[in-house]
Formats: C-alpha cells, sequence, structure tokens
C-alpha cells in the first residue's frame, strides 16, 4: 500500500527545493544566451524573432514569452532568475502530467499518482540540473512529454479531445525549440499504434485531419514568419548531422555502451535502486502490458540518440516523464518495507538538494575568485562608463557578461555585434586580436579568456 501522505509530502517538498538555486547561481552554460535573447526580443518589442547581439536567430519563440513576462514583473535586472523559473513551472507542469496519467494507467492504487509526481521530481536530472536550468529544455521536455501521454489516452479511448489537446501540446513544443518534437511524437504514436492495435484510426477523418493541421504548423511558421534565407528545419537537420560526423569507431562504441547506462544513472535514485534490488536477486519485476508500452516507446525514441556518436545526455530531458511511469509502475510491485526503504533513499536526495544547492554547487560554479563573472562584468561595465560596447566573444563567458551588462544599464542600447567598422567604441573578445585595436585588459575566466579592447577614433 502506498502511503499518499507520505509521497505526497516529499513531492511537494522536492517541487518546492526546485527553486533553491534560482537566487544561488550565477549564468551556466547556454544561460547568458536565453537572458540575451530574451532581453533584446524586449528591446525590439518583437516577440517573434529572437536575436542575439543583434542579429536574428530562426529560432522558435515560445520559450521566450514567459521569460520576458515574468522578468517585466520582477525587474529585467532578475532575469537569471526568470530563466530558471520557467524551466522550473515546466517541471512541475510535468510532475503534474505524470501524476495525472499515473492515475490513469495504474487504476485503482492509491496514492500513486503522488507517487508518480515525486519519483519525476526526485530524478537526479531533473531535481540537481534541467528541471531548473534555464535552458529550453525543461519546457520542451514537458510538452513532449505531455503529447505522448495524450495521444496514448486518445488511442485507448478512441476520444478525438484527447488527440486536440496532444496535438496542440507538440505544437507548442515545436515552438519551444525545434521540429524534433514531431519526431519523437512520431515514433510514440508509431509504438502505441502497433502496442494497442489502433491503426484503424488512420481511416478516421476526426483523427487523421488534425493531425494533418498540425504537421502544418511548422510550415506556415517557416513562411510566414521566419526570416527570408533562414530555415529552421535546415539548421535542425543539419545540427543532427553533425552527430554523426567525425566520430571514431571507438566514439561510436564508448557511445553504444555508456549512453543507455547513463540515461538509467540519471534516472536515480529510483532507477538504480530496483536495478540493485533485481542485481540482488531480492526483487523480480514482470512488466505489464503498460508497462512494456512504456518501455517500448522510451527504447524507440532514444534509439536515435543512441545510434549517434555525439548525442548528449539532454536530449533525452523528454523521456524522464515516461521514465517516471515506468519506475513508478515497477515500485507498485515491491512489499511494504522495500517500498519504505524506497521513500528513504528519495527523502535523503531531496534532502541532499539543500546543501548540494546552497554550497556545493556555487562553490563550484561561483565561488572561486577565476570563476566570478559578475565581478568582471561589473569591473568591465565600469571601465567602459558611458562608451558604446560592442563583443566579439560568443562564448559561454562572453555572453554571461553581456548579459550581465545588458540589463545593468537598461538606459543604454544592447551589446552589439562588432562588424569591424566602428570606432570610439569598447570590444569585448576571446582571443588575443590586436587588429581591434588597444588592448586594456585581459582576465582568464571559467577557463577562458576574455579581452577588452578599446578601438579609437583616429
Amino acid at each position: 500500500m502506498i502511503s499518499g501522505s507520505s509521497c505526497r509530502n516529499l513531492a511537494l517538498l522536492a517541487a518546492v527545493l526546485m527553486l533553491l538555486p534560482l537566487p544561488m547561481m550565477q549564468y551556466v552554460g547556454e544561460e547568458g544566451l536565453m537572458a540575451i535573447k530574451s532581453y533584446e526580443m524586449f528591446v525590439r518589442n518583437d516577440w517573434l524573432h529572437p536575436s542575439i547581439f543583434g542579429g536574428v536567430w530562426p529560432h522558435s519563440p515560445l520559450w521566450h514569452w514567459p521569460v520576458m513576462s515574468i522578468s517585466m514583473l520582477i525587474g529585467w535586472e532578475h532575469v537569471d532568475i526568470a530563466i530558471r523559473l520557467v524551466s522550473v513551472f515546466a517541471t512541475w507542469l510535468s510532475a503534474a502530467m505524470a501524476a495525472w496519467f499515473a492515475v490513469w494507467l495504474y487504476r485503482d492504487r492509491p496514492g500513486i499518482g503522488w507517487l508518480a509526481a515525486l519519483v519525476y521530481l526526485s530524478m537526479g536530472e531533473v531535481a540537481f540540473w534541467y528541471g531548473w536550468l534555464g535552458y529550453v529544455d525543461a519546457l520542451f521536455g514537458c510538452f513532449i512529454f505531455s503529447s505522448i501521454v495524450l495521444l496514448w489516452r486518445a488511442m485507448a479511448e478512441e476520444h478525438a479531445g484527447w488527440l486536440l489537446l496532444s496535438l496542440v501540446a507538440i505544437s507548442l513544443a515545436f515552438m519551444t525549440k525545434n521540429i524534433t518534437a514531431y519526431a519523437l511524437y512520431g515514433i510514440a504514436g508509431l509504438v502505441l499504434m502497433w502496442r494497442l492495435q489502433r491503426w484503424r484510426l488512420l481511416k478516421r477523418p476526426l483523427f487523421v485531419l488534425p493531425a494533418l493541421l498540425a504537421l502544418a504548423v511548422p510550415v506556415l511558421w517557416q513562411a510566414w514568419i521566419v526570416p527570408a534565407g533562414e530555415n529552421t528545419a535546415t539548421t535542425t537537420v543539419r545540427d543532427a548531422l553533425r552527430n554523426f560526423a567525425g566520430f571514431s569507431l571507438l566514439d561510436y562504441l564508448w557511445h553504444w555502451l555508456s549512453y543507455p547506462l547513463v540515461f538509467v544513472f540519471r534516472a536515480l535514485p529510483v532507477s538504480l535502486l530496483l536495478l540493485w534490488w533485481w542485481l540482488q536477486r531480492k526483487q523480480r519485476f514482470a512488466l505489464t502490458e503498460d508497462g512494456q508500452t512504456l518501455a517500448w516507446i522510451v527504447l524507440a525514441c532514444l534509439l536515435p540518440f543512441w545510434l549517434s556518436a555525439g548525442a548528449t545526455p539532454r536530449y533525452l530531458v523528454p523521456l524522464y516523464g515516461l521514465m517516471a511511469l515506468l519506475l513508478s509502475g515497477l515500485l507498485l510491485q515491491v512489499d511494504a518495507t522495500r517500498l519504505r526503504q524506497a521513500l528513504m533513499v528519495i527523502a535523503l536526495v531531496v534532502l541532499i538538494k539543500i546543501p548540494y544547492s546552497v554550497g556545493i554547487l556555487p562553490y563550484i560554479k561561483d565561488w572561486r575568485p577565476e570563476r566570478d563573472v559578475k565581478a568582471v562584468a561589473e569591473e568591465i561595465m565600469h571601465m567602459t562608463d558611458n562608451a558604446p560596447l560592442r563583443t566579439q566573444n560568443d562564448v559561454a563567458t562572453g555572453l554571461a557578461i553581456a548579459a550581465y551588462i545588458d540589463v545593468w544599464r537598461q538606459d543604454r542600447e544592447p551589446i552589439w555585434w562588432y562588424r569591424g567598422r566602428e570606432k570610439g567604441v569598447y570590444i569585448l573578445a576571446e582571443a588575443p586580436t590586436p587588429g581591434l585595436g588597444q588592448l586594456l585588459k585581459s582576465w582568464r575566466l571559467r577557463g577562458d579568456h576574455v579581452y577588452l579592447y578599446w578601438r579609437g577614433n583616429e
């Protein structure tokens, strides 16, 4: 018997603790890029075309809309918190979807909804990284996961209403990132057609016509919104092909061996606990029909990333909701003693989030002097005073510096890319570039170098 109150309390605690790293951390990785794109959209009053250093990117804009809305409420100087809040809200919604679908999938099992939400919120990849990090992945994954479970219910009940909601969710996923959403959706749909034997739905206009209309969304977006000469599909395909090219046979072999293990490991603690019980022959598990369907969907969606040598674990964020449902179903098969043990382990992982968020992660990322981006950004801002500031630095540290300076001096124009014509400007560079002018100072920051040049009027 699942303890509904214990699962509920732990799930709510895990949800609240998702907020802990938000004010603690300086920009991590691509977060500076995401903040800049959102701020420039706001400055240009253009909610459809993200830009970076003044250059429009053919990327989907939906993720930036809640960032802009939140930033207008709390102040753009807190955009670093806004980008992370969007991820946290998406994580909470994913947990709610896992709970909702678990109640439908595992009928007549009291407390299963809270258990599924708890399993999802306690997953290492979600709790400690992508669940709060200011990237698009949490929201992208939320929409893909939601679209798949809604499609499952639509097919199982042969209900067109659930299908429409599913198509809305996958369209929002495309609007959040790119067309790879449709690939995962299509793979999951084929698995569901096969497992549920719903091929006859392909003959029903109420199912076929809405699906065709949804597939028209990227075509219409390309035709009406994307700037002339740009193509979102081409960009995505080119990025995908890079995951296959330039790797040795050893790279492929290592990736094939390690990638599924990394996925299972990052679904800890429940995944590793169940695996430990199984290896120790203390527990045997049997996959139900629905459990097998979940496993097939996860495996099929994992396969394209598994085959390539360059796919990173972040590509798998949309699959953790499905994994939470699968792990929750397996937990239903253990006895009361082992279930209590599982909840104790989950509680320990949830509580570890506190020292991790307020101490360990900030020390690793920020608190050592050579990693203090804010200090360098403040120094550069004081050195440049009221003169125009440009950049030729688009690595993570350069992006973070520009993101801070942009919102610290909102009365000035954002930092634009230096194209070699202006004079009387300061220029940030990522490598020694004497042609930019007089070198004023350089910093070693997070393993990179930052150079500040002055391009005089002569």
